[in-house]
């Protein structure tokens, strides 16, 4: 569907170019966006990139591929970036590391009258942790998931 591949190319630029004040304006008022351990409305999606453009300054996207699906697009991509700044992940908060981190992330948009409807961001969270010196070990899964959950 072409509406969602444009508002991906959308979201992406906003992000990139730091504006993602208005991203809401994407999404349809009853929309969601997920990733792993947290789905947020699209009120609060701003902050939560916001923390992801706060702990990686020099964060890229470099897309890998699409598809076109009925009624939305899924679409792979590289993340790439420096970790500088302070991560709030499900799993706590990651102080700065200065490492360089690289990983891959598929996201599968619906959209419906020129409006998202739904965003979910699949992505392996403790291969990044991993990538970033962070060890699991000893989270319950309870804890795992609570520190970053907010509700839709």
């Amino acid at each position: 569907m072409r509406d969602a591949e444009r508002l991906v190319e959308q979201q992406y630029a906003m992000l990139l170019n730091r504006d993602v004040a208005r991203l809401p304006d994407l999404y349809a008022p009853e929309a969601f966006y997920s990733m792993p351990g947290v789905t947020v409305r699209p009120i609060e999606l701003p902050a939560l990139l916001r923390t992801w453009t706060g702990a990686f300054p020099d964060l890229r996207v470099d897309p890998l591929g699409a598809v076109r699906t009925a009624g939305g697009a899924a679409v792979e991509f590289r993340l790439t970036g420096t970790h500088t700044g302070t991560l709030h992940s499900p799993f706590g908060t990651v102080a700065p590391t200065g490492r360089w981190v690289s990983w891959e992330v598929a996201d599968v948009v619906r959209a419906r009258r020129g409006r998202i409807v739904s965003w979910r961001s699949y992505f392996d969270w403790s291969r990044l942790l991993d990538t970033l010196g962070v060890r699991l070990d000893g989270l319950s899964r309870a804890a795992q998931h609570d520190s970053l959950a907010l509700p839709v």
